[in-house]
């Protein structure tokens, strides 16, 4: 099979639902879950902050969580279209993207891409020196979406290029692809 996308569900593998919390897959393997998934009053805005992820993506000498969350983008502006803007604020430190001033600048450019407004970085409260928490807001327009989708895109490309082995030491030969 040849990976096209990740597949983003409710919880047990239910159709997903606003409000609900978004579990994140690649063919049946879980990479992580937002819990919960909040949204606005009147329903034209989320929130994605609190990504879980799984043993598979933690142990991963690659960052996931960039296509995770344009996945997200892409999956609520295609299937929830009153959701107007998606608000972020990421605070997971992933130790692949270097250190707090490079993770940071790696999600302002990626987020800068898409056509993200409002970006702010800011010290990670109750955190070592160094780290940052890096929040915006991604607007659906035609052109952001243009954007979002090229940028998907590419990373598509690099993880189909590399897709995860799932528990080599355990399962060998089992492919998330």
């Amino acid at each position: 099979m040849t990976f096209k996308k990740l597949r983003i569900t409710g919880p047990g593998a239910a159709p997903y639902q606003l409000g609900e919390p978004m579990l994140v897959y690649d063919a049946n393997v879980l990479l992580g879950t937002l819990d919960p998934v909040p949204v606005s009053s009147d329903g034209t805005e989320i929130h994605i902050e609190h990504f879980e992820p799984t043993r598979v993506v933690r142990e991963e000498q690659r960052h996931l969580g960039r296509l995770v969350f344009l996945e997200i983008c892409a999956f609520i502006s295609e299937n929830f279209h009153q959701v107007q803007a998606i608000s972020f604020a990421f605070t997971r430190e992933v130790s692949v993207l270097g250190g707090g001033v490079q993770q940071a600048a790696a999600r302002v450019e990626t987020m800068d891409r898409i056509g993200a407004v409002n970006l702010q970085i800011r010290p990670k409260a109750d955190a070592l020196p160094g780290q940052f928490v890096v929040s915006g807001l991604w607007v659906y327009s035609e052109s952001s979406m243009a954007a979002l989708r090229v940028v998907l895109e590419e990373q598509r490309a690099l993880y189909r290029a590399r897709p995860i082995v799932i528990g080599v030491a355990d399962r060998p030969g089992v492919r998330a692809a």
